[in-house]
């Protein structure tokens, strides 16, 4: 079976038609900032992709973006017959599978939408997907991707004062444990790397200028993070079983903590 790396290589070229609509917003895009500061640091492992896509997505003169994920060798499969709602994936390393997720904008979370221009394309809608559509740069993906990446490809990525922004966010909307505190892991990794962590203070006045609601919402939930037993044990739980901090429990629950601290201190009140 193929490896998560060559998945995400191969999804990318066959999406190239849309490389101008579309963000790549999931894990994938801290394995990218890492190797782009040439950091020798491991990404966290992820084999989902995440995209986010606008409400309104014409062909034109393309293919349909389904027939692309199709050629891509994912499988298309309804979920509830008669639902509309689909899910995308394939097999991944050993017995894995390696989804694709389609996300865009809307006000509730998991709110049913249909991509305007796409037939028969309907997507779960997630607040603050505006966000990272809105504040993306191009960014190659090459070799140290994966080796087929050869010449490299341009994506579309957030920067990364969009994309803190958008975990803390997304985290905010998640209703299973892993999933909320993953997202979290992602913020810890950005944050507390030099350069990387340098870049999100850096972009996120500009990210409070814009989005006032949606920051002010990031820094509730951030600041009532630190203060939840449940979520931080979880986060720790994923930092000590990924090798992502060393120590005893306690001593990495108070590292997460003061960074969040710190990045809540950092940042416009």
């Amino acid at each position: 079976m193929p490896s998560s790396s060559e998945v995400f290589a191969r999804t990318i070229r066959a999406l190239q038609p849309y490389t101008h609509d579309i963000v790549f917003i999931g894990g994938w895009v801290h394995a990218l900032y890492l190797a782009e500061a040439n950091s020798r640091d491991l990404p966290v492992r992820t084999e989902d992709i995440d995209i986010t896509i606008p409400n309104q997505l014409l062909t034109r003169d393309r293919p349909a973006l389904l027939e692309l994920v199709a050629a891509a060798g994912y499988e298309i499969q309804e979920v509830g017959e008669g639902s509309g709602m689909i899910e995308i994936f394939q097999p991944g390393p050993g017995p894995s599978l390696i989804e694709l997720d389609l996300l865009t904008e809307a006000p509730d979370p998991k709110r049913e939408i249909l991509i305007a221009g796409q037939p028969g394309l309907k997507v779960h809608g997630y607040p603050g997907q505006h966000v990272l559509l809105d504040n993306a740069r191009w960014m190659d993906a090459g070799t140290d991707i994966h080796e087929s990446l050869d010449p490299p490809v341009p994506i579309r990525v957030p920067l990364l004062s969009a994309y803190a922004l958008g975990k803390g966010l997304s985290s905010e909307t998640r209703t299973w444990l892993p999933k909320q505190a993953k997202d979290l892991v992602y913020l810890l990794e950005i944050i507390r790397h030099p350069d990387l962590g340098h870049q999100v203070m850096e972009g996120m006045a500009t990210m409070a200028a814009r989005y006032p609601e949606e920051y002010a919402r990031w820094r509730r939930y951030l600041a009532g993070v630190a203060d939840n037993a449940r979520v931080r044990a979880e986060v720790v739980e994923q930092l000590l079983l990924g090798f992502r901090a060393i120590g005893s429990a306690e001593e990495v629950e108070r590292m997460f903590v003061a960074r969040l601290r710190r990045l809540l201190g950092e940042t416009p009140h």
